[in-house]
């Protein structure tokens, strides 16, 4: 079976690429961050039938570094590069920066030349891949061994059992896995369901556990909110996501109620705790809870609404980078292909249509989440303001906007961040619910430096 290279930052497209190329190909797929993890892992694992790599990733040239490496060491590993090409090694394709995912999966298929598609789509694996994020909060495993993998020859591998049924191990034990290069483990194909269901119980107990501390349950309902996104996006809505879903939401407003919630929140982050999605989310809600408090029409069933609303707005994005763009301005220079600017456009209507399929949401979530890019369409971004919208709308637009804005800090905030940031969306939101949202947070934040 063809083993799969992808280095690429942006967790979700790795995601959504490995998905096709397992189900369209047939193949295994490793995914990376970095080049300098891949290089490390290739040095042990030279034998791969693909690499797929973004020409650059933050500081890397990492299309180059792979494609060079290669070179040296006289391998001939076919590499598509994401981007631009930046080296002369002989067996280098590739693709424009911006191209969809399915023009990326459809050009992996025909460098690496499968029999036949019939052949390619049956998959007759006895041990299937599991991503290592899954193990992180369990601590056994009842019912399976657990295996990694290692290539033997061209067509050949060897499963090598490292759990035993039953064994006990901790989180430590598994990052320390995962620092080695490691992201997946196997388990046998017929234990697969087993598994899953297993680890959604197990996830499900710590969630509504009361004996955590704050930190630990932001780690652990990071984790959780990845695990529930990922199902929404490529598997879609089954008994285990909504379970997972009402769990993590529980979770979350019991971090809401923890003294110093704000503090605690930025500590877990800067440790790395927690994704960049979660901590867009969760600082939404945190944000929104403290503000509604300033509005008269204030209750508990509102803070409910509110978080639904944030943990849910940007559901439907395929990528975590398109989270980024909150304009129309934005996305005109954004040099995105037509697929992702429509999923941009799309998003907030299509994620509304998301939220409606979850029997237990409070009523009008889904209209927010409609408006919160500012049209009542849900389609694209309104050029001003309108007083036209839901006030929760008007409410979440703000907060958003300084949360975005925020999260672009690098570091601890300073007070000339926050105050840049202010004064920029002083310009922007002055009437209505819009001004006392802002007036709301300018207080929260003053109170909180005191």
């Amino acid at each position: 079976m063809k083993q799969i290279l992808i280095i690429e930052n942006d967790e979700t497209l790795r995601k959504i690429i490995k998905l096709n190329m397992m189900k369209n190909i047939g193949c295994d797929v490793i995914e990376m961050a970095s080049s300098s993890e891949a290089l490390d892992l290739m040095k042990i694992l030279p034998e791969l039938d693909l690499i797929i790599c973004k020409d650059a990733i933050k500081t890397e040239n990492a299309g180059a570094n792979v494609a060079n490496y290669l070179k040296k060491e006289n391998l001939k590993t076919p590499v598509l590069v994401i981007g631009v090409k930046n080296s002369d090694y002989t067996h280098l394709y590739s693709i424009g920066a911006n191209a969809p995912w399915k023009s990326i999966v459809e050009l992996a298929f025909k460098i690496i030349n499968p029999p036949s598609a019939v052949e390619a789509k049956v998959d007759t694996r006895e041990f299937v891949p599991v991503s290592i994020h899954y193990f992180l909060n369990i601590n056994t495993i009842t019912g399976c061994d657990v295996y990694i993998r290692v290539k033997k020859s061209e067509s050949e591998f060897q499963y090598v059992k490292r759990l035993h049924a039953g064994d006990t191990f901790t989180r430590e034990g598994i990052l320390k896995y995962q620092e080695s290069g490691l992201r997946e483990f196997y388990i046998p194909r017929d234990s697969f369901s087993q598994f899953v269901n297993f680890v959604t119980e197990e996830l499900v107990k710590k969630l509504e556990s009361k004996d955590i501390s704050g930190s630990q349950r932001v780690t652990l309902s990071s984790d959780s909110y990845k695990i529930t996104t990922e199902r929404i996006q490529s598997i879609g809505i089954d008994e285990y996501t909504v379970e997972l879903v009402d769990e993590s939401i529980a979770s979350m407003t019991t971090l809401l109620k923890e003294q110093n919630s704000l503090v605690m929140f930025l500590k877990s982050m800067k440790a790395n705790d927690c994704s960049f999605a979660y901590a867009h989310t969760y600082l939404c809600c945190l944000i929104l809870h403290k503000v509604i408090n300033s509005f008269d029409w204030q209750s508990p069933q509102i803070k409910e609404k509110l978080t639904y609303i944030a943990y849910f707005h940007d559901i439907s994005l395929p990528k975590n980078s398109l989270t980024e763009i909150n304009s129309q301005q934005e996305l005109d220079d954004s040099g995105l292909c037509t697929e992702d600017k429509n999923a941009v456009t799309n998003h907030a209507l299509q994620s509304a249509a998301i939220v409606e399929k979850f029997s237990k949401i409070p009523t009008g979530v889904g209209a927010v989440i409609k408006e919160h890019h500012g049209n009542k369409s849900g389609v694209g971004f309104a050029e001003n303001p309108s007083l036209a919208l839901l006030p929760l709308s008007m409410m979440f637009i703000v907060t958003e906007n300084f949360v975005d804005e925020f999260l672009k800090i690098e570091g601890v905030p300073k007070s000339e961040d926050l105050k840049v940031i202010f004064t920029k969306l002083q310009l922007k939101y002055t009437k209505s619910t819009y001004g006392q949202t802002l007036t709301a947070i300018q207080n929260m934040i003053q109170n909180k430096k005191k």
